[in-house]
């Protein structure tokens, strides 16, 4: 499985890249979710912007990764239209946002040091 799948598969939201470099013009197509209306397919790809795959952008336990099929030289464009649809697909779909939250959760492993200060704390004082 190269690296497109992986994020594809483990992805909580997951988007197709599209674009034209040259432009600097970019669109992301759901690969997560409600399908596509036919109206939405015929926007990105009949019209006139020239767009194609460029890669795949995913939230995989709450952390953002991207895989570019080719360096573009403007990447922070795409990461706000990524930011822009991860805020509209938990606008729309609230469970999908708890779960997300949980996932992340799941996966962060305590810190050592942060769990030494905390039984630090919990010692009584005994100042007078």
């Amino acid at each position: 499985m190269d690296s497109l799948e992986r994020i594809a598969a483990t992805a909580q939201i997951c988007a197709l890249v599209l674009g034209n470099v040259e432009t600097g013009d970019f669109a992301l197509m759901p690969l997560t979710g409600e399908p596509l209306s036919r109206p939405y397919l015929e926007s990105v790809f009949g019209s006139p912007r020239r767009l194609r795959v460029c890669g795949v952008a995913g939230l995989v336990n709450g952390c953002p990764r991207t895989e570019l099929l080719e360096p573009l030289e403007d990447e922070d464009s795409l990461a706000q239209l990524f930011a822009e649809y991860c805020a509209q697909v938990f606008a729309e779909r609230p469970a999908l946002s708890r779960a997300t939250v949980e996932r992340v959760e799941a996966a962060m492993v305590p810190d050592e040091s942060l769990m030494w200060c905390e039984s630090l704390y919990a010692l009584p004082d005994t100042r007078d």
